[in-house]
């Protein structure tokens, strides 16, 4: 009797580590950051690029993914967004409806039109950083509709946004690995947080608490050497 055929295992992942060290994350083997100056070789091997691709700056925005090929016209559109930005976002009831108002007003500037679904909190990896994740897809005129898992993590007074995608039609196949890329997540810090009443008590406590330590030692001290 012949065995029952057994899934294939996933390729394994490798670590990309962010230039700004803000964080780390298993990637598909030869997946690397669009660097400086190739998006005009990317334009030209891949005539739907999408338009993100074609926005980079090193440490605030970026694509990464299989570069390589994609300079030789080998695109399967997957890849990863990463947006690194100042002023962490709070993680409260009203994010969904931000999030919502967001890219409304986007697609609306930029002709773009997105839906933004399934809009959920979680806790991400080994280190259990509070996230948020939803489903967005995104239809530019004349383009070919994509699919996005998108991951809003505060870090560190920063916001760090990681958004996998896909063309649309093959989204549900990507998104088991995407699923398995994102548990590999590594933040150099945790999120700073909304201080609260009882943090902006002990605050002062602990501070004036360290004061009198430091001026009884500084006493004994020197009532010793008068002695």
């Amino acid at each position: 009797m012949l065995a029952a055929p057994q899934d294939a295992a996933p390729p394994a992942l490798q670590p990309f580590a962010s230039r700004s060290g803000m964080f780390r994350i298993g990637l598909p083997a030869g997946w690397r950051q669009v660097g400086p100056g190739e998006v005009d070789a990317l334009r030209a091997a891949v005539p739907q690029l999408p338009r993100d691709v074609q926005k980079e700056a090193p440490g605030m925005f970026y694509a990464v993914g299989a570069v390589d090929r994609w300079r030789q016209g080998d695109f399967d559109g997957s890849y990863l967004y990463v947006v690194e930005q100042d002023n962490e976002w709070q993680l409260d009831d009203q994010l969904a409806d931000r999030l919502q108002r967001m890219w409304h007003d986007k697609g609306v500037r930029e002709g773009v039109r997105y839906e933004v679904s399934d809009v959920a909190r979680i806790e991400l990896g080994a280190q259990r950083h509070a996230a948020v994740t939803c489903l967005r897809t995104l239809v530019a005129p004349g383009g070919r509709p994509q699919r996005s898992l998108d991951v809003h993590v505060p870090t560190g007074g920063r916001e760090l946004i990681l958004c996998f995608l896909s063309w649309a039609d093959a989204f549900d196949a990507k998104l088991p690995g995407f699923r398995a890329m994102l548990a590999t997540l590594e933040l150099a810090r945790r999120a700073r947080g909304e201080a609260t009443l009882g943090d902006r008590l002990w605050t002062p406590l602990i501070a004036a608490a360290v004061v009198g330590i430091l001026l009884a030692a500084l006493y004994r001290h020197t009532r010793r050497r008068v002695v």
